[in-house]
Formats: structure tokens, C-alpha cells, sequence
């Protein structure tokens, strides 16, 4: 492989590979041929989409890199008999690409079968949408699947997993399935995928439940499971996902959001209790179910505000309020516009029931202002990303140190402090933001020199331990890849992994798919 390709080798974890080879299939055919290659050949394969995974799963760990961006065609719509809408892609089209493809109704139907075409007429522009939402908005359904994205609204709508309707995927000897959800089933553990050549795989899942979290990355397994929730959140290691079918659901008819500067975290996290429909005493009840809560602490505010200075990229940023400490985003998604106002006065009266400044708010509606707070919601990351590069120059093992560990609501708070708590005992440059409402924010460490990493990846393994005994999962929305496989060792132990090992045996007998992603067979 030349120097041309040097930016496949790695994702936005900054985990950096390395390969021999790469492929570009445009489609099913060609990515049926070169898995039969690497299976005729012994090659190991490691398949991305859009690149913008923060644990190293698209980073390759030596042999074939399966590049699936040129595989991006809608391929086709229908009508289902429960009267929604489901969308037929490949995996490497992009989110933004079916956002402004349904948004304008600009399809290209070239291919499409007359079913598809009349499914189609009866749409308007803007009607239907995909509801999750990652932050990295250029990532690619398949990846999406992969690890069971969710994102900011996940709140509301859920994750990637609950919108998968079907899929095909390419098995690691070239055969290829196809899965529905509620028709193709486990038999209590025992599975047999059907394959197009009119064969089986036969299996056994694992005899041990996932975490239940509904943000959860990872693998899901459970009796008399849906065989579609085996390749979603299995980040291709046991198959590589060729074609999606994706539900859609009726688009909001306004978006509305506020920027609420609190007094503490304290207040912060109450806030989103209430928002989260806890009834707790002197708060008025709130009824409404929010599509998201993001919280950012006073250092990620103090870093944004940083790099308004420093970068023309950033001048659009609002000045923030004098003497701000934290502040939680709240996004609202209304089919019915008249509900804007009550809802606006309900919010008003909650945030000062537990101790904000309703005059320390930013409200906005659809359109140009909505946009701004958005920018500086994602301007966040955007900046994390923007230090991690620059301090990798000085130190090449240096990757983003980022967890996205989830717990259930009765466990929240307790990790929160945890994550201040050992974190404010360091000399670390670190920043806390992310999915509040879901329970999975974003510890960022900024290590400087290879010590600070070390450290970084230490302080991961205890929150780990301090997860598992919360029951909860240690990949959010991530995945694991190669940059949480320690992690995944702790959450699970060694009989779970030994018995992930073995299912990975059974549905890649060579060991060929994701070599280094989650799991390997040194480890087991």
C-alpha cells in the first residue's frame, strides 16, 4: 500500500495502523470477491466507513483494509404493512447524505424498483427522517451499526439498533445473509442465519445477558434473540454489513433548544432530573420528554471560550454569561408548534425551582439561531479533537482518551463524582461534557507526554471496576475497538470473554474480521 493511503490507517481516536493492502468495493458482488480472497489467503480484514470512530476500530491491524465509501447508493424505499417507512442503503453512505436526501426528497431512482418509486411519490420533503444522531454527522450507516451510534437524541428516539429493520451481511468464508427483525430468530441460544446460497450458519450465542443499558455499543445478546442485533454493535468482527434497512419516523415540525448556565454542577444535575420527569420536592413537575440534555463543565466552557480567541473558526461563538460554572443544552422536537410556548414557560419554572437564572438562558427556534447553539454544542468536540492532534505531534502513542461508560439513573450521580472526584486529585488537563440525559458523559483526558497517557489509561480501568459494579456498560455509543478491549475484560471477565472468543470462532473460524477490535484469541 503507497503513502497515497497513509489516511486510511487510522480514525478519529488517533490510533494509527498499519496494512498492506486496501479495497474500495463499489459493490455487494466486489465485497463478496475480495472476502473470499483474504479467506483463500489467510488476510485479515478490517472494514471502515466514514472514519470517525473514537476507540481504533476502523484503524487497521496489519493485512486488508475494506474501505465501504464508494458503496453508497439509497438503493430503494417502501411502505410497510404498519404503515412506516423503511429506507434500503449501503453501508457507506454517509448520515448527511440520507438527511438531505429526504429533507429535499432528491433521490437518485436510476435503480429503483417501480415498489420504491411509488413509495416515494406519496412523500414530501422534510416528512420522514433517521432519527439518531451522532456527533460526527459525515459518519456512515454501516459504521452506525457497527456500534450501535447513538448521539444527542438518543434521549428521545433511542439508538441505531431499534431503527434496523434488516441487513445483509457478508460472512468471514464470502457467504452472504440477510436478517429481518421479528422473522429470523434464535431458538433460546442456538441461532442458524441463512444465507443466500441456500445454506446455514449454524451457532451458539453466548449463555450470558449484555448490559441492558439502551445506549449500549457493544455486543447484545439474549434469549430467542433478534438475529439482526447480532451484527448491530458487533463492529464488524463476526460479518461485514452490506446493505441496511432503516425505519423512518415522521420528521418534528419545530426544534426548539436552550442553553441553561447553572450555579454548579450540583444544580446541573438536578436540572436534568427533572427534565428526566423525577418528581422532586419545590419543582414543578415537567411532563414533556426532551430529544436531548447535553451538560458541558465549567473547563470545557473555559476551552471553547479559549479557542474563540485564538481561531477565526470559532468567532461566531456567544459570549457567555459573567461567572458561569456549567451549562446543560436541552433540545425539544414538537410535531405541534402551539406547544412551544408552554412548554418555554414550564422551563422557566423549573430551572428556577432548582436554583438557575431563567436570564442565564439561550433560547432558540428552528433556524438561524437554533444553528448557533447547535455550533456551540459541537464546537466542543470539534476543539478536543483539535488538542488531542496537537499534543500527538509531541508524543506519537498519544491517542483521545475519551469514555463514554453508561449507568442506569440510580447510579448516575454516583459516577459523575467519581469521574470530579478522581479527576480534580490530578494535574491532568481534562474536560467533562456529553450525553447527560442518557447517562454516558464524556471524561476527556488531554494527555501531554506519554506519563499523563499512562496515567490517563489507569484512571479508565478503575471507572471500569467503579461501571461493572454499577451494572453498567463501558461503551455508550463508541464501541470498543482496540482503544477498550482492557476495559471490555474488566466489564466481562475472563469466562464472558472466553465465551466471546469462542462465538467469534464459530462465525470467523480464521480469526480474519476486525483482527484486534474487541477481542482476540491471545487474550481468551
Amino acid at each position: 500500500m503507497t503513502d497515497a493511503y497513509t489516511d486510511y490507517l487510522f480514525d478519529e481516536s488517533r490510533v494509527v495502523g498499519h496494512a498492506e493492502y486496501i479495497a474500495f468495493p463499489q459493490t455487494e458482488e466486489e465485497l463478496v470477491t475480495v472476502v473470499r480472497y483474504c479467506d483463500a489467503h489467510n488476510l485479515p480484514l478490517t472494514a471502515q466507513g466514514g472514519l470517525t470512530g473514537l476507540t481504533g476500530g476502523a484503524s487497521p491491524d496489519g493485512g486488508l483494509i475494506l474501505n465501504l465509501s464508494k458503496m453508497n447508493r439509497i438503493l430503494g424505499l417502501r411502505k410497510g404493512a404498519d404503515g412506516c417507512y423503511y429506507l434500503r442503503v449501503e453501508p457507506g453512505i454517509l448520515l448527511t447524505q440520507v438527511r438531505k436526501a429526504l429533507s429535499e426528497k432528491a433521490f437518485d431512482i436510476t435503480d429503483w424498483d417501480t415498489a420504491s418509486v411509488e413509495a416515494l411519490r406519496d412523500l414530501k420533503p422534510g416528512e420522514l427522517f433517521f432519527s439518531p444522531d451522532p456527533t460526527e454527522t459525515t459518519a456512515s450507516l454501516g459504521g452506525m451499526a457497527a456500534c450501535n451510534a447513538s448521539g444527542a437524541r438518543s434521549l428521545l428516539y433511542g439508538a441505531t439498533r431499534v431503527y434496523v429493520h434488516g441487513l445483509r451481511a457478508v460472512l468471514a468464508d464470502g457467504r452472504v445473509t440477510e436478517v429481518t427483525r421479528g422473522r429470523d430468530r434464535a431458538q433460546g441460544r442456538s441461532f442458524r442465519l441463512p444465507c443466500t446460497d441456500g445454506t446455514f450458519l449454524e451457532g451458539t450465542i453466548p449463555d450470558f445477558d449484555t448490559p441492558k443499558h439502551v445506549v449500549d455499543a457493544g455486543f447484545k445478546f439474549y434469549d430467542d434473540m433478534d438475529l439482526v442485533d447480532l451484527f448491530v454493535g458487533s463492529q464488524g468482527t463476526i460479518g461485514i454489513i452490506s446493505q441496511l434497512e432503516v425505519r423512518l419516523i415522521p420528521a418534528p415540525k419545530l426544534l426548539w433548544g436552550a442553553t441553561i448556565f447553572l450555579p454548579d454542577d450540583e444544580v446541573a444535575l438536578k436540572f436534568v432530573r427533572a427534565m428526566k420527569g423525577e418528581r422532586l420536592p419545590g419543582v414543578p413537575h415537567f411532563t414533556h420528554i426532551p430529544a436531548s440534555l447535553e451538560f458541558f463543565n465549567q473547563r470545557a466552557l473555559d476551552m471553547v471560550m479559549a479557542y474563540k480567541q485564538e481561531s477565526p473558526a470559532f468567532q461566531q461563538l456567544q459570549e457567555l454569561p459573567e461567572d458561569y460554572v456549567c451549562a446543560v443544552y436541552v433540545e425539544f422536537n414538537l410535531m405541534h408548534e402551539n406547544r412551544f410556548l408552554p412548554m418555554l414557560r414550564e422551563l422557566e419554572q423549573v430551572v428556577r425551582a432548582v436554583g438557575g437564572d431563567p436570564e442565564r438562558t439561550w433560547v432558540a427556534r428552528d433556524g438561524r439561531e437554533l444553528e448557533k447553539l447547535l455550533f456551540f454544542r459541537h464546537t466542543v468536540p470539534e476543539v478536543t479533537d483539535i488538542i488531542v492532534e496537537r499534543n500527538k505531534k509531541n508524543e506519537p502513542c498519544i491517542t483521545i482518551l475519551s469514555t463514554d461508560m453508561a449507568v442506569d439513573d440510580v447510579h448516575f450521580d454516583e459516577l459523575f463524582h467519581i469521574y470530579k472526584h478522581d479527576l480534580s486529585q490530578t494535574d491532568l488537563d481534562w474536560v467533562i461534557f456529553g450525553h447527560i440525559g442518557e447517562n454516558h458523559v464524556h471524561p476527556n483526558i488531554f494527555a501531554r507526554d506519554r506519563a499523563e497517557y499512562e496515567f490517563g489509561l489507569r484512571l479508565f480501568e478503575k471507572w471500569a471496576a467503579d461501571v461493572h459494579r454499577m451494572d453498567g456498560t463501558i461503551t455508550g455509543e463508541h464501541g470498543t475497538g482496540k482503544l477498550k478491549k482492557k476495559l471490555a475484560y474488566i466489564m466481562y471477565g475472563p469466562e464472558k470473554m472466553a465465551k466471546l472468543c469462542q462465538f467469534k470462532r464459530a462465525m470467523d473460524p480464521k480469526g480474519l474480521l476486525g483482527p484486534g477490535n474487541i477481542l482476540t484469541e491471545v487474550e481468551a
